[in-house]
């Protein structure tokens, strides 16, 4: 089975995301709003139940997600409904442009805030060359893909029912779950949770980790 997963918005606990990813071998998609994050510091920008939830420093972003991959979620966490379809790519492009001057590296993924689409945004996000965008649909098989602009997962990280998907998508040979780091607050069972399924996925030799970006390709 080949195993992909992706972490929205850049936060602080993003640092923890890695670290175990690192110690297993895992891989992961980051996707980022540069617009929403200060070039030298961290800062506060809301609250998740009362955790407070920090964006990492946009300057520190390369040491910290050294060695995975990064993609535009953009500028500002702008859902696709709610401004002109020009607006939005320019919020989609700018992020991407901004984060490849960073990385030094392609970043063609893309992940739509909060999920929402409209055909006249995924129009324009496929003629301006990215290669997919996540949605926060989940299906019981991941591929094929029918629009790579409307990629959806298998599940949300903290589904109950995690393992029964993940053996119910093996038909397809692809599983692939995405979060927010943040939402594991600092809580030590949940995050000891996320460690055990990221060690027990890399532990099956069966299993590969693979970007969000091969699953189309």
């Amino acid at each position: 089975m080949k195993i992909a997963q992706c972490w929205d918005d850049g936060v602080l606990n993003d640092l923890k995301v890695a670290e175990i990813c690192r110690k297993y071998g895992a891989k992961a998609t980051f996707n980022l709003n540069p617009g929403l994050m200060e070039n030298d510091k961290r800062v506060q920008r809301y609250k998740y139940h009362d955790f407070d939830v920090w964006k990492l420093g946009f300057n520190e972003l390369p040491s910290v997600l050294e060695g995975f991959k990064v993609a535009s979620h953009t500028m500002n966490h702008v859902n696709a409904d709610s401004v002109p379809v020009e607006v939005f790519l320019a919020q989609a492009l700018d992020a991407r442009h901004k984060l490849e001057d960073l990385f030094q590296m392609d970043a063609p993924g893309f992940a739509w805030p909060c999920g929402k689409t409209t055909d006249g945004t995924v129009d324009e996000l496929a003629a301006a060359g990215f290669a997919y965008g996540r949605t926060t649909l989940n299906v019981e098989q991941v591929v094929p893909v029918a629009q790579p602009m409307r990629l959806h997962s298998n599940c949300h990280f903290l589904n109950k029912d995690f393992w029964t998907i993940f053996e119910k998508a093996k038909p397809c040979g692809i599983f692939y779950f995405w979060g927010h780091s943040y939402e594991m607050m600092d809580n030590e069972e949940m995050w000891k949770e996320y460690e055990n399924k990221i060690a027990t996925l890399s532990a099956d030799p069966n299993n590969t980790w693979i970007d969000v970006v091969d699953i189309v390709k």
